[in-house]
């Protein structure tokens, strides 16, 4: 589209993102989003995006997503410390002594973290912490994709999994979808791995397709 936003948009979903490839993740959501790319990415802490983006492309990455979602069972201290600190606090009432008198008794309020590291971190199985731009924390229920109606059922047909062609394919091909076959026993002796549906790029090490 005019000014290079597009349509449809694209939706990278990187699961595992520090282990993958090492594609410039800091660079791509600094401007993905005025280009119609919308990047989830997954990894385990903090911790693994500093050793691999180093200290300033962690940065960039917490900065540039517009949502963060905190799962149950994280152990990086500094992460949970972090999603405590976003969370920020709350005034709560409560009652102490008036004065030092005895049974004297007066109402105030103090402020408390909305969701301390501990929290955070025993969280409820299937619960996440989500925080989206300037809104209030939430603890949001996460609904299983393989208990989805629509899933269930193309599962039932044999359509969960989507045919992929070569470039330049047509879109007939890519409409047919892929239907499961009965699963056997990888023989490396008689088997054989098609890897030819894409090209794959070659040249010197350390140099990737998105440098050029």
């Amino acid at each position: 589209m005019t000014g290079g936003r597009l349509d449809p948009p694209l939706l990278m979903a990187l699961d595992e993102v520090t282990q993958i490839c090492p594609v410039p993740v800091p660079s791509w959501l600094a401007d993905s989003g005025g280009k119609g790319i919308q990047i989830i990415t997954v990894a385990h802490g903090e911790a693994q995006l500093r050793a691999r983006w180093g200290a300033d492309g962690a940065r960039v990455i917490m900065d540039t997503s517009g949502a963060k979602i905190w799962l149950p069972g994280i152990s990086d201290t500094q992460t949970l410390e972090a999603a405590s600190t976003l969370c920020g606090t709350t005034a709560m009432k409560e009652t102490g002594p008036w004065l030092d008198r005895d049974h004297g008794r007066q109402d105030y309020f103090a402020r408390h973290p909305v969701m301390t590291p501990e929290m955070i971190r025993q969280l409820p199985a299937g619960h996440a912490l989500v925080i989206r731009g300037g809104h209030s924390p939430v603890i949001a229920r996460l609904p299983m994709a393989w208990k989805d109606p629509a899933y269930r059922a193309a599962r039932r047909n044999g359509t969960t999994i989507a045919r992929l062609i070569p470039a330049g394919g047509t879109a007939r091909q890519a409409a047919q979808p892929l239907r499961r076959r009965p699963h056997q026993e990888f023989d490396a002796r008689t088997d054989s791995v098609d890897i030819g549906l894409f090209p794959i790029a070659t040249g010197p090490a350390g140099h990737y397709p998105w440098n050029d």
